[in-house]
């Protein structure tokens, strides 16, 4: 556990260092592995989502912190616009007008366990166009 804690430290510090004048929301999510057989759920990820405001602009970009990405990243489009729309109603964005979604996505990660391509295919039938901040390359994808 404490390895992935220092995960996130790292990708939030390297994040801060490519977006240094910009503010940041962030929310810590996770998603439940559940076994195809039993339906059960075997293990959890956790992975933080992270709205970089764009100072003076009412316009953010997302950033996306997850350890060893693999097929879950299939629900990530759907969870950027849940996490958008969670600001605008929590008072989050209070004293801010409505918030516009450049459509950019950065995507923090250690491991990509599914290629890029894959990735950047299935982000763009949402109107998104995700950017890659990979600690390590899989060589083999």
């Amino acid at each position: 556990m404490e390895l992935k804690a220092n995960l996130f430290e790292s990708l939030m510090t390297k994040m801060g260092d490519d977006f240094p004048n910009s503010p940041r929301i962030h929310a810590d999510w996770e998603f439940a592995l559940v076994a195809k057989s039993t339906k059960k759920v075997q293990n959890t990820k956790k992975f933080r989502l992270v709205a970089i405001l764009i100072s003076n602009e009412n316009k953010a970009h997302i950033g996306i912190i997850i350890p060893e990405l693999s097929n879950e990243y299939v629900e990530l489009p759907n969870l950027v616009y849940k996490f958008l729309s969670q600001l605008e109603h929590d008072g989050t964005m209070s004293g801010m007008s409505r918030l516009e979604f450049t459509g950019t996505v950065y995507l923090y990660t250690d491991k990509l366990l599914v290629s890029e391509d894959s990735i950047k295919k299935h982000f763009e039938k949402d109107n998104m166009l995700v950017q890659f901040k990979v600690k390590k390359q899989n060589p083999f994808i």
